[in-house]
């Protein structure tokens, strides 16, 4: 297991001002801990090549899909490594953690509604042989953090889902339900509807 890395509170301020708003200005932070914008700008590149920090765009993920869900999975090792594979680029997964515990694989998703999470879980996780018990927590919206990164067209469209590893048309999900399943948002055959 790792362990924590310690950092100082001139790190911790900047990690914070960062995380508020990460077009913070270097002169703002410097200003801020009585220390000069290159002193600040390398500390900032400091973090980022230590893994700490990353600058990045978030997303009001609840304006876009509303339904939040935390999905506690109860599996064999092989299951697990196959919904592991299966969902660590899944664009609609924001958590995916190995557990102690009752679970062993903790999955967090949104979705744009019930129904189509629902689908995920039927046609994604359900099916996989190795599954002894599937939990279903849902929230309508995440109070914190309110923004959040999720995946979602980082790469031009293709015609393969990422979570059944084919072409959505193929999909179990978007065929027996008539075309109804929106598909994967970063495919060709996502139906966003506006």
């Amino acid at each position: 297991m790792k362990t924590s890395k310690k950092l100082d509170a001139s790190s911790r301020v900047i990690i914070s001002e960062l995380g508020k708003n990460g077009r913070t200005k270097l002169t703002a932070l410097a200003k801020k801990l009585s220390i000069t914008p290159a002193a600040v700008k390398e500390r900032v590149e400091r973090l980022m090549e230590k893994n700490i920090v990353r600058v990045i765009g978030v997303l009001n993920v609840s304006e876009l899909f509303p339904i939040s869900s935390i999905i506690g999975i109860e599996a064999d090792a092989n299951t697990v490594n196959i919904l592991i594979r299966k969902f660590r680029t899944c664009p609609l997964a924001f958590h995916l953690s190995k557990t102690t515990g009752v679970y062993n694989l903790v999955i967090g998703m949104v979705a744009e509604d019930m129904e189509h999470l629902e689908n995920r879980i039927n046609y994604h996780i359900r099916n996989e042989p190795g599954l002894k018990h599937v939990e279903v927590n849902i929230g309508h919206g995440a109070i914190v953090p309110e923004f959040r990164q999720l995946r979602l067209w980082q790469k031009e469209k293709t015609d393969t889902c990422i979570c059944f590893g084919g072409r959505c048309d193929e999909c179990p999900a978007y065929v027996d339900l008539g075309g109804s399943c929106r598909g994967c948002p970063d495919t060709l055959f996502y139906k966003d509807e506006e």
